[in-house]
């Protein structure tokens, strides 16, 4: 008998483990983007060589992420002029620096589309 409960209590723990982690987040390109590199669980580096893109992120859970926005793999936006949040899954997208934003994500498993513009765009 005590070893079923030991056991239904790893099972029990482990699947709360597993709830309680870091989330996932995807990006999807849709337009003028060349890749989207998801660095951690809340950092996002997005390549959009022409200055004006669009793309989707998707959490697992709620979360934070910080976008960092590059031309290409040498050069980073230099003035992010403009972001814009379409959907009910993400709201507060704030620009922090010429080259990144913040955006909360607030729903998860539902994609939340990006579009960003930069001022000195090519």
């Amino acid at each position: 008998m005590k070893k079923i409960q030991l056991g239904l209590v790893a099972v029990t723990t482990a699947l709360l483990l597993t709830g309680c982690g870091e989330a996932k987040i995807t990006g999807t390109p849709i337009k003028n983007v060349d890749s989207i590199a998801v660095t951690s669980a809340e950092d996002i580096d997005v390549f959009c060589p022409t200055g004006i893109c669009t793309f989707e992120l998707t959490a697992s859970k709620p979360v934070t992420a910080t976008v960092t926005m590059h031309y290409d793999y040498t050069k980073l936006y230099t003035k992010i002029e403009g972001v814009d949040v379409i959907g009910e899954g993400a709201k507060n997208a704030k620009v922090v620096d010429e080259d990144q934003f913040t955006v909360d994500i607030s729903s998860a498993n539902k994609p939340v589309k990006i579009q960003v513009i930069d001022y000195y765009r090519n």
